[in-house]
This record gives C-alpha cells, sequence and structure tokens, in this order.
C-alpha cells in the first residue's frame, strides 16, 4: 500500500462533506483529496470503519463498466499519535481552477422554494435540478442518473 504519510498537506486547502476528514497532498506533483475513515458513532465496539476501502473498490468497480469516476489510489497515513489508518487518496479536479459545489449550496439557489438545501427526499432534489438556474436541468438529470 502507498504511504501517503510523508506527502505535503496544502493548509490552504479544505474540504466540505461529512464523512470523515480530508486535506490536500501533493503525491507525484499531482494534488490530491485524502479521505480519512470517520469516527465511528453509535457503536462503541466498532473500532474501524471502511468507507475509504468502500470508495476505492466503488470506483474501480464502476470504471470495468465503462463509466467516467474519479480517480482514486488506496493507501495508508499515520497520525501524529502513531495510529495507521487506512485512507484513499482522490484526485483533485479543481487544481485546474474547476470548482465543485455541494448539491445543497446549488439547492440554496433555488430561492422560489420553500425547500432547505439539505433535504435528501427524491421529490425535493428533483425540484431543486428543475429550479436551479446554473446547469441546464436536462443535463444535471441526467448526469444524475448515471450517477445515482
Amino acid at each position: 500500500m502507498i504511504d501517503f504519510t510523508p506527502c505535503e498537506v496544502n493548509k490552504f486547502k479544505a474540504y466540505g462533506g461529512a464523512n470523515g476528514n480530508k486535506v490536500h497532498i501533493l503525491y507525484q506533483k499531482k494534488g490530491c483529496m485524502l479521505k480519512f475513515p470517520p469516527v465511528p458513532g453509535r457503536s462503541k465496539t466498532m473500532g474501524y470503519t471502511n468507507s475509504c476501502i468502500s470508495e476505492y473498490l466503488a470506483c474501480h468497480i464502476y470504471e470495468m463498466f465503462g463509466l467516467k469516476v474519479q480517480e482514486t489510489l488506496l493507501g495508508a497515513y499515520t497520525d501524529r499519535r502513531g495510529k495507521e489508518k487506512t485512507v484513499v487518496a482522490c484526485r483533485d479536479f479543481t487544481d485546474n481552477g474547476k470548482k465543485l459545489i455541494e448539491f445543497a449550496q446549488l439547492k440554496n439557489t433555488c430561492i422560489n422554494s420553500e425547500q432547505n438545501g439539505y433535504g435528501t427526499e427524491l421529490s425535493s432534489i428533483m425540484t431543486a435540478i428543475g429550479e436551479q438556474e446554473l446547469i441546464p436541468a436536462e443535463e444535471l438529470r441526467g448526469f444524475f442518473w448515471i450517477c445515482s
């Protein structure tokens, strides 16, 4: 497995999302979002989660079916306490000037809607796709169903 511990961390780049901590690293001169496993929640007996492994596997399985996916690398990172964690590095496509916005931000642009940005019901998502004006609705709707 790749050891990402010695990689340079960019402290001036941050990522959103609630599923585990994330930092920006340089790996082989390419920017990557290094994702850490989330801290176990409810079950105090569960010592570790496998979301990083799942993300890596899912991306490579989808890629085998010809779908365009994020570039991922599975590896390890040893924190300051000496604890080694299994992590996934995702190529940061925003390094070339592109911007990733969370769906909640897109939903919040729907000023004529009674819904807030964090609803996850399918009907709420489809309404927001139709109401938002940043991306053509049909294009976004098609992308949504390909990625779901």
